[in-house]
């Protein structure tokens, strides 16, 4: 089968779209516990009700606003006005300060409470406008626009972004104390101010591909249908390979929040950056040529090879705490990952 040629065009909002989005994610998976731990001296009780608050507010929205734009056949409206809001919400988090908060709140008991509590409901606000523009509708955007001789390749950049966007941030960040205020207050309002650019750089450099609608227009039979029992029993091997993807991404975001935490507190790594940006690249590379061997080889051959990747870096990192040996199971399951 000869292979579908991409524009220039797709591959540069490909690229951007994807990039600044999972900057914006790994602020949010790794930083916010970082920020909400030493700004406002949150428990862990609270760090793990942020991040499940937050998992359940993405879920939803990306099951339900997916729907509305599969009915509507419009993915280029959801990803410009989420990424515009996606942005205003980020840029939001730098007026949550103790100062601020003190002068809203006089008659709190404790300005570290309200904040947690500020900073969690805010969380899954900025996760509903992030989902909706990202999750929900740029990815199925990215499936509309490609077909099945190409889409290994453009996934490929898709997925090694995540890869890259820690990178970034994690570079980034070595120019902040983390311990200050004033340093979260410049990173939110700099990467809102991106995120927000970039909504409006939607508006010229995405296009809506022709969607059929027809089958769409039930639109809580459609969300609903694939819950059925009788859908469930037609399609055995499907919702297997299905649920095998839920409990990869599940393990994902077991550790990915935590991450960051972990290599700082528990293992007492001050150089966790010069360990993870190493490792970074290597699998950002790995994971854009691999997906050209989805392309040649499809589903069933890559996906081992990948999973057994991943696995031997969990028992890397669950076994191991030398530097050395901590950094070659975070090349596998980044990798992997």
């Amino acid at each position: 089968m000869k292979k579908t040629k991409l524009s220039s065009k797709f591959w540069i909002a490909l690229t951007i779209f994807s990039l600044v989005g999972q900057v914006a994610w790994v602020v949010e998976n790794m930083y916010f516990n970082v920020f909400i731990y030493k700004m406002f001296h949150a428990s862990a009780e609270q760090i793990s009700l942020m991040v499940s608050a937050s998992a359940i507010s993405a879920t939803l929205t990306t099951i339900f606003i997916g729907a509305l734009s599969d009915k509507l056949g419009k993915r280029k409206l959801f990803i410009c006005s989420g990424y515009i809001l996606w942005g205003i919400s980020i840029w939001s988090f730098s007026l949550i300060r103790t100062d601020v908060i003190d002068k809203m709140f006089p008659m709190a008991v404790s300005a570290a409470s309200v904040g947690v509590s500020l900073v969690i409901i805010m969380d899954c606000v900025m996760t509903f406008f992030g989902s909706a523009a990202n999750d929900a509708c740029f990815n199925a955007w990215l499936t509309d626009v490609t077909d099945d001789t190409n889409r290994g390749a453009a996934e490929g950049i898709n997925s090694m972004m995540p890869l890259v966007a820690i990178l970034v941030v994690f570079g980034g960040f070595m120019g902040f104390d983390l311990n200050k205020a004033e340093s979260w207050t410049f990173i939110y309002q700099i990467i809102g101010i991106v995120v927000f650019v970039l909504g409006i750089l939607a508006i010229f450099l995405v296009k809506d591909v022709p969607v059929d609608t027809s089958m769409n227009q039930n639109y809580f039979g459609n969300i609903f249908y694939g819950f059925r029992p009788s859908v469930i029993r037609k399609n055995k091997l499907f919702y297997i390979i299905l649920m095998a993807y839920a409990t990869f991404c599940i393990s994902i975001q077991i550790f990915m929040p935590y991450l960051i935490l972990y290599y700082n507190v528990s293992l007492k790594m001050d150089n966790y950056v010069l360990i993870m940006a190493p490792a970074v690249i290597v699998a950002a590379i790995v994971t854009a040529f691999y997906g050209r061997v989805y392309d040649r080889f499809h589903f069933k051959v890559a996906v081992i090879p990948a999973i057994s990747t991943l696995m031997l870096g969990y028992v890397f990192l669950y076994l191991f705490q030398a530097t050395a040996l901590v950094f070659i199971g975070s090349l596998f399951m980044m990798s992997g990952y």
